[in-house]
Formats: structure tokens, sequence, C-alpha cells
């Protein structure tokens, strides 16, 4: 089957332009309450669609073999290959009812989307410091926000408007909900040092339909800003996917289905964590969860000679 898209953009209903931060969200039903932290709360209409943000991109995806799933569980699926393409596809950043981009943080790029040692890097990292702002970078809805067990750490994903979705990795915090509404400068969360990494950074991704895009091919991350409100997808903008290996589809989930990949993240969001009270030390911590130290440094990225903060959430288990 030839794949063939061409995008084009329709007006939407849009939030408020105002950037408020988020303080929380409430599921009710299909929808969902944000509260934020002037103390004024919204309530999103935001579950009332398939995971299409608009029906002209639904419309003309029809006949294809394009996956669009809406799942609060699983990352990504591996169904769609863009090394199918025969046309190349238009990408409208951002437009008149969803014009605005944010960097995520202003921390320096650290690392680029490329293969590092013998696994492809699928992201950039941003260099903050844990405890640092991280926000959004289009308009959208949060399909994804928990501690995912894959090596990303505390995670969210928003799909936006434009049809890319980003990743938020490593985060200390999150403070997002699944089908949450959420605006290009809202707080995602706290840059940190969780799952699979060596010190505390943001990894960031942008993918297509759940196909990683170089984040580099749209924002220039030296000045802050959208290399082009227009993006054009080329066949050999996927040419990762033979560079990274004919064994496995995606480095992260080698000979995995998606139900797989569920269990997994649903056995790492059960390990034990321990908020740091008044008083607390790591050896009183050690022994209270019958374990050491030395491990709880481990499980964290951190030194014993660490200072703690009260309600500070370190991992124990």
């Amino acid at each position: 089957m030839r794949l063939a898209l061409f995008i084009f953009w329709l007006p939407f209903v849009c939030m408020a332009q105002q950037t408020k931060d988020i303080a929380d969200t409430l599921v009710s039903g299909k929808d969902s309450i944000v509260l934020f932290e002037d103390k004024t709360w919204e309530y999103m209409h935001t579950l009332k669609f398939t995971g299409t943000m608009c029906s002209d991109l639904e419309n003309r995806i029809a006949g294809s073999n394009l996956v669009t799933d809406w799942d609060n569980d699983i990352t990504y699926n591996y169904s769609n290959d863009m090394q199918a393409l025969t046309d190349s596809i238009w990408l409208c950043t951002v437009d008149s009812i969803h014009q605005n981009f944010v960097m995520p943080t202003n921390a320096p790029l650290t690392s680029s989307f490329k293969m590092r040692g013998k696994r492809f890097h699928y992201g950039v990292d941003l260099d903050l410091e844990t405890g640092d702002t991280v926000r959004c970078a289009f308009d959208g809805v949060v399909r994804y926000a928990k501690y995912n067990g894959a090596g990303f750490g505390y995670l969210t994903v928003v799909r936006h408007y434009n049809g890319l979705e980003t990743y938020y990795a490593h985060l200390s915090k999150i403070s997002t909900k699944p089908n949450q509404e959420i605006r290009a400068g809202d707080l995602i969360g706290l840059g940190g040092n969780t799952g699979k990494s060596t010190g505390s950074h943001l990894h960031f991704e942008t993918r297509f339909y759940h196909n990683p895009i170089n984040p580099e091919k749209i924002i220039d991350f030296e000045k802050g800003v959208l290399k082009d409100e227009n993006m054009i997808l080329y066949k050999d903008d996927f040419n990762y996917r033979k560079i990274d290996g004919s064994k496995r589809k995606f480095a992260l989930a080698k000979n995995k289905t998606p139900a797989q990949i569920a269990r997994e993240e649903k056995v790492a969001s059960q390990k034990k964590w321990h908020v740091v009270k008044r008083g607390d030390s790591l050896y009183a911590m050690a022994l209270k969860h019958n374990t050491s130290v030395k491990k709880i440094c481990s499980l964290n990225g951190i030194s014993a000679k660490k200072i703690l903060n009260i309600g500070e959430r370190l991992r124990v288990r």
C-alpha cells in the first residue's frame, strides 16, 4: 500500500492564551478538572476524541496503514513504519489558533539525536539541574504521565495539534495527569535523574505517529526558537531504523509486544518510595525499609552526603 499523506490544519477550539501553572488535575468521568496555582480551576472536556487531534487529519489518514491510538499505559507502539513513505508529509508546527511554542527548558543541549555506543539515542539531552522547571512545548493533551520502567523514569508524553508528540523524561516530579488538556508553557514537572540516567538532565523527544524525529529538525536549541512554522518530513528522516540494527524495531522494545511493555511498566510503578520528613536521614530510611544507604544512593543517583529536603521523594526499593 502506498502511504501518502498531505496534512493541512483547520481551526480548533482553543483555550485562553494566559499561561498558568497547574497545581493538580482531578479526573471526572471522561473529562478532567484542572486546578491552577492561582486557586482558579477549569473543566476540561478532553477525552471526547479518538486520539487524532483534528477531524481533518483523521479523514486524511483513513485508508492508510498509520495507526492512531490513545493509550495512557503504553509509551509508543511499533506498527507505524515511516520508511514506507512514498511522498513527503507537510506539517504546520504552529498555526493561528495554536500559535505558541515554548522551550521545555533553557538548559544547554549536551547530547544529540544519533547513535550512542550500541544504541540509538532517539531524542536530545538538555543539561538542567534536579528541580528545574520543565514546560510544555506546544498546545495539546497529556497522553502518558507516570513512572516508566523501560528507562525513561518519570515521563510525560503530550500529543499536540500539529500531529507531533513530545516526550519529557527523567523527571523528578510530574505535575500533569493523563487526559489533561495543556498549553504551551504550562508546567510539565521538575527536571531530575530518574530511570536509566547518569546525571540530572531532560531527555526530550519529538515523535510523529510514534516514530522519533530529530528535535533539532524542528527547534533551534541554541536560540530557543522554532526553526520554521512549516516542516516537511521525508522518508530519509526515519533512516535510523536501519542504522539501529535489523534485529529490533526500537532499542527499548526488542521482541516485546505492547501488552508485555504494559505489564513491565505496571511492575515498575509498584516500586517503593519514601517521602522525606523532618528529621529523616539516609541511615534512618535504610533501617525503616530494611535496605542500605548504598542501595538508596544507587537507586536515586545520589551520594551518601546528600542534604535531604523535606518533601523530597526517594526510591528505597
